[in-house]
Formats: C-alpha cells, structure tokens, sequence
C-alpha cells in the first residue's frame, strides 16, 4: 500500500463515500467491546494484507478534523502493524447510537469474540446515553431477548471468572450453572478448575450439583456417563477380545466395591484400565474386592447372590 495524500470527505451526510485516509487521524471507537486482540492473528492478517492489499475498506465517521472507527479494529492494526500511513475507508455520518450498533454487529459475526466481551457491548447499549431495552438490542442484532438477557448475566459473576472468559474455556453456559453457586469464593474456584481442567457443560452441571448436594441429579448424570463409557467400550468390541468383560463390570452394582472409571484395549495383547474409588477408607480391601468380582467375571456370570459378598477370599 503505498502513502496518497488525504482527500476529503463529501458534504453529503447520508450517503457513504470512499477515502483514502492518514491512519493517525482515525482514533478508535469508545463503542468497541472487543478488548483483546490476538497477536498471532493480527500477525497473520498483516501478512495477508502485505500479499493480497486490503480488500474490504474499514468503516470511520467524521469527528471534527478526525474520524472514530466505527467497523474494521483489526484491519486497521494489521495497518498499523505494516507501518501504513494511509488506509481506504468508507466515511458514513451515523447517530452515536447506529456506530454503537454496527460495531457490536461486526464483532458478533466474528467467530472468536468471547461471552464476557458480548456481554459489556450489550451493556454499553443499556446503559446512558442510549438506555436500550433488552427487546430493541435483540431486534437490532437478530437475537431473541433472552439471549441477550443470559449474556447480560455473565456481569454479575465476580471479576476474576469475567478474566477468564477471554480464554475461550468457560462459556455462557458453564455460567449458567456457576450462578447457581450462592457463594461467590465457591465460584472463582470451580470456575479456575473449569478453565483448568477443560470441563464440558454437562461435567459442570454435575459437579455443581455435586456441591450443591442434589444426589438425584447427580445419579442421573453418573448414568449417562456410565452410558457414554458402556457405547464407547462396545464399540471397540471387533478388536477388543475382553469388551464384554469390561461392560459386565461396568454395568455391576456399585455398592458392591469401587467403579471402574475405564477399560481400552490398546493393541497387541494390552489393556489400560482406570479404577475410581468412592472413599479411600480402607482403599486395599475394596481393590481387592473388585478384582474378585473381576475375577469371577472372566470365569463366568456372577450369581447375584454372591454380588453383595465383600472381603472374602478368592481361592480359584
């Protein structure tokens, strides 16, 4: 791209024109809800920019001697990032509030923008000078009102799950089961293992049901998960000579000694299995009671009435 010198807007105030402008005149927008901005991405943008030119212009409008970007941030950094003085843009004269609008709307059709910067545009909006309701916001950017209203909630967590948010980890609905959590030192420390651990949603709603002490859905959730582990270990049973033996366990009683987290055949005569332990009181006698009944598996059907025999000795 090489330097023009600036040429001056149109008179006409409604109709947009196209410009080519200095880059030190366009100052960003107060309406941008967008806070960070990844490096590596705006790196590769420039380069793009470097090969290929700008191929869409940004968006600006006249402030006095200057202009406020109103859409295109990242096309106006990768600019910046060449060293560019000059940028095509188009100059549109909008109200503060339609600036406000199109730039929310440009960062919503961008994939990458997290649930904590969605929600602060949607508070600008709400809030003075422009007061919208819930309604008209939704209207304006092709929502229902009650998406916009769950986004608005994600403000009223405490501020160290709000920086989390930009990582992508923790989504609008993990948030929808931390707000169930009264306790707000509760929250930042499941949200910490949420964005350390990788938790989907439902691993999420368990714990928190965990902790809230809601048994019932929690047994509900152990089923579908001893479900998911039950598909997935008959579904290697072409290469897996024991997926029969490892879905027997799984589906035992549970009262009867520990759960197996876990059974898959890694090939060439190679099992990993993961045993998960309800208590740690007396961990030996209850490893040892499943391998017995582990034992009598794959020696055959265990009679029901032997189920609930705990602690006795295998002699086989």
């Amino acid at each position: 791209m090489t330097n023009q010198p600036a040429e001056s807007p149109e008179s006409s105030p409604k109709k947009p024109s196209l410009h080519t402008l200095p880059i030190d005149k366009i100052y960003r927008s107060p309406h941008q809800m967008r806070r960070h901005f990844d490096s590596q991405s705006l790196e590769e943008l420039a380069d793009s920019l470097r090969l290929e030119g700008l191929l869409q212009a940004i968006t600006v409008r006249p402030m006095g001697n200057a202009f406020e970007l109103v859409a295109g941030e990242r096309r106006l950094r990768a600019a910046q990032i060449l060293g560019w003085e000059t940028i095509e843009a188009r100059v549109v004269e909008i109200s503060d509030e339609d600036a406000a609008i199109k730039g929310l709307i440009e960062n919503l059709q961008r994939r990458d923008l997290s649930p904590i910067d969605e929600a602060r545009g949607y508070k600008q909006l709400v809030e003075p000078p422009y007061q919208m309701t819930q309604e008209a916001i939704a209207r304006r950017v092709g929502k229902c009102q009650t998406s916009i209203a769950r986004s608005l909630a994600v403000l009223e967590l405490p501020a160290e799950i709000q920086e989390l948010m930009p990582k992508g980890t923790i989504t609008e609905s993990h948030t929808r089961y931390l707000r169930r959590i009264s306790n707000r030192a509760e929250q930042v420390r499941m949200a910490s293992r949420i964005d350390r651990e990788g938790w989907s949603v439902k691993e999420t709603e368990r714990r928190v049901n965990e902790l809230l002490g809601k048994p019932e859905l929690n047994r509900r959730s152990e089923k579908r998960r001893q479900s998911d582990r039950l598909s997935s270990i008959r579904s290697v049973n072409d290469r897996d000579p024991l997926a029969d033996v490892w879905a027997e366990v799984l589906a035992a009683d549970q009262d009867a000694g520990p759960a197996l987290d876990e059974a898959r055949y890694e090939g060439e005569g190679c099992w990993d299995l993961r045993i998960k332990l309800s208590a740690m009181d007396n961990a030996r006698a209850s490893l040892g009671d499943f391998f017995v009944r582990l034992g009598h598996t794959l020696n055959g059907p265990l009679p029901s009435s032997e189920k609930a025999r705990r602690g006795k000795p295998h002699s086989s």
